[in-house]
């Protein structure tokens, strides 16, 4: 009997303490915690510029990557929040846009995107049928780009000696300074009717110029084709020249776009032939009344020395890419006057060096480095 009341009393502690244990133990999460917090999908980091040198890459750009930043944040974090906790961070996250500049992390950007507008002649229209004119191009040189392209066929810088006066109302012809007036919201693009494509139109009507944040201007051919002058020295900014339709174009401009820069790209070089198609002289050599081209595309980049925020691509003197009196049949087509695709994949890289110089992407001797046409054989 004693044994059996023993035994009884060991039943009794065994399951006394059992009966502790198990509501003292701590109870297991079945639920499986996230190794990682996952970065915001909206949160846009610096991307390096498109390798520029292959030409060939003609792709549309690529936007919407990641950053390292991004990735590096999220390593080895364990989410140790409530699930309250973890909506609000999450929600906060969402919330907060970051953006840069796609080629310098030193320059934010208020859109996250490189804005070129192209303002010039047919030089940035050959092509448009390949989808390869130089603005085209031009958007595959970099990542995160937007490109409008406002060039107008046969357009001067300069406005015609017909046009007497600079009142809004007088302007006809769609040439630097009234597409500058266009874009300030001072004259309809379409009050110049037929002499305007639709495509012009359709990129004029997307052009934010608060953040543009590069306008490439491209005139002089058909100025000096024209002859209407390079400059007047006694009125510089006389919009009846060359020079002070740059000038004043650019102030126009800077007025809507202060934080813009202006890369001013001379006429390039070409060679010129009579109607029975002997050669008679070049771009140094040839005039059309007043003066030779050279002289023109000189005048274009003294207009960027004397303007503020300005750039210069000087197209006509070999020092950028080498198209020359020795180069010019594998740079231009058979009229010697308009740039094949080898050309212009050229200009385009030349183009982008300016901009990436300017940024701080690249140095001084890489920006300075001639492009020779051999390179791209």
């Amino acid at each position: 009997m004693k044994k059996r009341n023993n035994i009884l009393k060991v039943l009794i502690i065994s399951i006394s303490a059992l009966a502790l244990s198990a509501c003292t133990s701590p109870k297991t999460n079945t639920n499986a915690l996230p190794d990682t917090v996952t970065p915001a999908e909206n949160v846009s980091g610096v991307n390096g510029s498109s390798d520029d040198t292959n030409s060939s890459n003609e792709g549309s750009a690529s936007a919407g990557e990641t950053s390292a930043d991004d990735a590096s944040s999220s390593d080895n974090t364990t989410d140790v929040s409530t699930n309250d906790e973890a909506d609000a961070s999450a929600s906060a996250a969402t919330s907060t846009t970051v953006y840069r500049d796609p080629i310098s992390p030193q320059e934010p950007v208020k859109d996250g995107y490189l804005n070129l507008v192209f303002l010039g002649d047919e030089q940035f229209l050959t092509g448009a049928s390949e989808g390869n004119t130089i603005p085209d191009l031009m958007a595959n040189r970099f990542d995160y780009v937007e490109v409008y392209n406002l060039a107008i066929k046969d357009t001067m810088g300069a406005i015609p000696r017909s046009q007497t006066s600079t009142d809004l109302s007088a302007y006809k012809e769609p040439g630097f300074t009234a597409m500058a007036h266009v874009l300030a919201g001072d004259i309809k693009i379409s009050s110049f009717g037929d002499k305007v494509s639709q495509n012009a139109i359709d990129a004029c009507s997307k052009v934010n110029v608060k953040t543009v944040d590069y306008y490439v201007i491209g005139y002089g051919y058909h100025d000096y084709y024209n002859g209407i002058e390079a400059k007047n020295e006694s009125n510089p900014e006389d919009e009846h020249s060359l020079y002070g339709a740059i000038v004043t174009g650019i102030k126009i401009l800077q007025k809507v776009s202060p934080n813009a820069q202006f890369i001013i790209c001379s006429p390039y070089y070409c060679r010129f032939f009579d109607d029975e198609g002997n050669d008679i002289g070049d771009a140094f050599s040839v005039t059309k009344g007043l003066t030779t081209l050279a002289v023109y595309a000189n005048e274009t980049m003294l207009a960027a020395e004397g303007s503020t925020n300005a750039l210069k691509l000087p197209a006509i003197s070999g020092t950028l890419f080498d198209l020359n009196g020795h180069t010019y049949s594998q740079y231009l087509e058979s009229d010697c006057l308009t740039m094949n695709i080898k050309g212009r994949r050229i200009y385009s890289d030349a183009l982008a060096r300016v901009i990436k110089y300017h940024l701080g992407f690249i140095g001084e001797e890489e920006a300075n480095k001639t492009i020779t046409i051999a390179d791209y054989n």
